[in-house]
């Protein structure tokens, strides 16, 4: 018995799309303008200190879990942080966590965020005991 002829296009583009796969999510996206606006004030507070200006370069919010974000700053031992806020359509950031001289331990990191957002900001430290880094987000 043969399929009807207009199931066989049907047939043939869910076979194409599962030998060739679906594409990969992406993992943040970059803070909208609003967003930027109401990061950077706060992530260039906390950085300031003695040695110098700090420089915010960038913001990234995560899709996993929009409360949460990386705000990319850079100053004498200061390189980041992790930044959170109450709901995800909230303009009220605050930092949860910094990175700055040199790379922290994953467990520092999985103390003020869950896995996933970690995973999804491409969050890295050290791993285990032979000080390899590594995704903060991915088990193992």
């Amino acid at each position: 018995m043969t399929a009807p002829r207009s199931a066989l296009p049907t047939a043939l583009t869910l076979l194409a799309g599962l030998v060739l796969g679906a594409p990969a999510a992406q993992a943040d996206r970059p803070a909208t303008k609003a967003e930027r606006a109401a990061i950077k004030p706060v992530v260039l507070d906390v950085c300031a200190s003695s040695a110098g200006p700090c420089t915010f370069h960038a913001a990234r919010v995560s899709t996993a879990n929009a409360r949460f974000a990386w705000a990319n700053a850079t100053n004498e031992g200061f390189s980041g942080a992790l930044m959170k806020r109450p709901t995800r359509r909230s303009h009220r950031w605050r930092v949860v966590a910094t990175q700055g001289g040199g790379i922290g331990e994953c467990s520092y990191w999985r103390k003020h965020a869950p896995r996933a957002v970690l995973r999804d900001l491409r969050i890295k430290g050290l791993v285990g005991d032979d000080y390899e880094t590594g995704n903060c987000g991915k088990r193992g």
